[in-house]
């Protein structure tokens, strides 16, 4: 068996993808593969990573029609359909990097759990931003990103925190996790909302989140799909870019991961909510509606300000 297997969706990200694998020289263990799914095969980076003399990456095939989860699927069907299996899963962005064996780092505190789910705690600039989401209130839509925008002087050691969702920009989880829980929702969640279903899912079949403060990624706050809800475009580009499939707050999908995650008692007045949001979203800006709703955080972006 091996000890883990990172799934690592890109899109012509080559540079991306060369800084991410040269973080991959801190793990000491040589039991792993790195199973890169390209989204725009036989690119550039397809060819670095032909020319990469590291034995542990496996080059999957995407299609440039595949968002965020059609591609995580890619990863995730090659490991459950091959052998040997890993003990252990990740889910990995190509936009962070590390610079100490982060594996070795997750199985210390995986020998102190039950089988569980892992995040990281993410920084950027100096800055933690969100690294999980705690659902403070179902019905009225109030969530709270643990640590997010403390300085990293200020982070806690040795802490365990709960959460409700975690993003996949570096998560680890048990092998028999994915094989219970099944893979991501790629048809009805194909980007946005969907590592949030995904990992919820997982703590549906008993598997709880935690973020853990002793492990810590770099990542490169640009990528983070489309910013469309300051006032610099006209309204019609704004109700354009707000159904588009990246976009954090279209309302199709969040409507669908509402019904697909939130307790029954929830989901109407959660749906309501998250509608008249995108709505003002579109006519007043993003800034403004976070001023009017006096919150630090954008829905389930994650964004912060």
């Amino acid at each position: 068996m091996r000890t883990a297997s990172f799934v690592i969706p890109t899109f012509r990200e080559t540079e991306k993808i060369k800084t991410l694998i040269h973080s991959f020289d801190n793990i000491r263990d040589e039991n792993i593969d790195i199973i890169i799914v390209n989204g725009n095969p036989n690119d550039e980076t397809s060819q670095w990573l032909r020319d990469c003399s590291d034995s542990r990456i496996i080059e999957k095939a995407g299609n440039p029609s595949l968002y965020w989860a059609g591609l995580v699927n890619v990863g995730l069907r090659h490991i459950l359909e091959s052998e040997p299996r890993p003990a252990y899963v990740f889910l990995m962005n190509a936009d962070i990097v590390f610079s100490y064996d982060i594996l070795q780092s997750f199985l210390n505190e995986a020998k102190i759990l039950p089988p569980c789910q892992l995040g990281v705690v993410t920084v950027s600039n100096g800055q933690i931003i969100s690294s999980g989401v705690q659902v403070l209130s179902w019905s009225f839509t109030q969530n709270r990103h643990p640590l997010a925008g403390s300085n990293t002087s200020l982070l806690p050691k040795d802490q365990l925190i709960p959460v409700d969702f975690l993003p996949t920009r570096c998560i680890m989880f048990p092998l028999e996790a994915l094989q219970q829980a099944g893979i991501t929702s790629e048809e009805r969640l194909p980007h946005y909302c969907s590592d949030y279903e995904f990992t919820a899912r997982l703590s549906r079949f008993g598997y709880k989140a935690f973020i853990a403060t002793n492990i810590t990624i770099e990542v490169d706050t640009h990528n983070t799909g489309n910013d469309v809800y300051y006032k610099k475009t006209s309204l019609r580009k704004r109700v354009v870019s707000l159904f588009s499939v990246k976009s954090p707050s279209n309302p199709v999908y969040l409507t669908r991961f509402i019904r697909m995650v939130y307790p029954w008692y929830a989901k109407p007045s959660a749906i309501l909510l998250y509608l008249l949001r995108s709505l003002l979203e579109i006519v007043l800006g993003g800034s403004a509606v976070k001023k009017l709703f006096y919150r630090a955080e954008s829905g389930f972006s994650g964004r912060q300000v």
